[in-house]
């Protein structure tokens, strides 16, 4: 199965064998840098995209990665064909260097992926408002604390997902990129203040060749003021949220404009995975 591996530094080693030292101090420190990956019966949905950013993401912390997105791409190669067909999420992490002359550590580890009932995709989820920002919002680091912290607060209340909030405007979930619609507009969080979502740009792009282009513009915490409101990310792909700290959004239901978006993702993805 494809579980049973795992990759380090272009290694295919079974996964027992695929251990970090706890000596490590850039575990200490969360100096690294992630990504998931969907890979849908062997076929990786937008892996360079993904690779380019956790290239970027590096580059912004100032960690020299020791391999380019062609090599990564090789080493995924080498750990999907281990089970071609299999259906799975890729996290890939790297681990920076943190005294001269010690290399950084790169792994690629399947992980089951996470699924979703089909009535948050047609009735809608809930949410809750979480205070927090997560460490340099731009870069996919390992320091995820306050991430971790809303999931499980939503977790606790029979919620999806926590919503980060600070100086009176929600910015991102705690895996998921937001989008609104006010007033018939459809809007997100500027790219500048959040983590660029692979899935979200996608979104965007989708979007520009409809009646609702999204707006990037900050999204005000008093989610009163919205009509609509949904989710987006490389596991869960668009999900309405209906509910905000138990309260509905607009009228409860999932609106017109979001169900655009979840139809135009959708047939997306498959043109997507079916050439890929």
């Amino acid at each position: 199965m494809i579980f049973n591996y795992a990759i380090i530094n272009g290694e295919l080693l079974p996964t027992n064998e695929a251990q970090i030292p706890i000596s490590n101090e850039a575990l200490f420190a969360s100096f690294g840098v992630y990504e998931a990956v969907k890979v849908d019966q062997g076929r990786p949905f937008y892996l360079e995209e993904h690779l380019r950013r956790l290239s970027q993401s590096a580059q912004m912390i100032d960690l020299e990665l020791g391999a380019d997105i062609n090599t990564l791409a090789g080493w995924f190669e080498t750990l999907v064909n281990v089970d071609p067909q299999a259906t799975w999420s890729l996290r890939i992490i790297a681990f920076g260097a943190t005294r001269p002359g010690m290399d950084p550590l790169i792994t690629m580890q399947p992980t089951i992926l996470p699924t979703y009932p089909d009535s948050f995709y047609k009735n809608g989820a809930g949410a809750i408002l979480y205070q927090g920002q997560r460490a340099v919002p731009a870069c996919k680091s390992l320091n995820t604390l306050v991430n971790y912290l809303a999931r499980r607060e939503a977790n606790r209340v029979g919620a999806l997902e926590g919503l980060l909030h600070h100086n009176g405007y929600m910015t991102e979930g705690s895996r998921s990129n937001l989008f609104a619609v006010h007033r018939g507009q459809l809007i997100s969080p500027p790219d500048t203040e959040v983590l660029y979502g692979i899935t979200r740009d996608v979104i965007l792009q989708l979007m520009q060749n409809t009646d609702y282009p999204v707006v990037e513009t900050p999204l005000s915490v008093d989610f009163s003021l919205y009509e609509e409101f949904f989710i987006s990310s490389t596991s869960m792909h668009v999900i309405p949220i209906t509910k905000i700290d138990g309260q509905p959004v607009g009228n409860g239901q999932v609106g017109p404009i979001t169900k655009l978006a979840m139809e135009q993702f959708k047939a997306h993805y498959r043109q997507v995975i079916a050439i890929a």
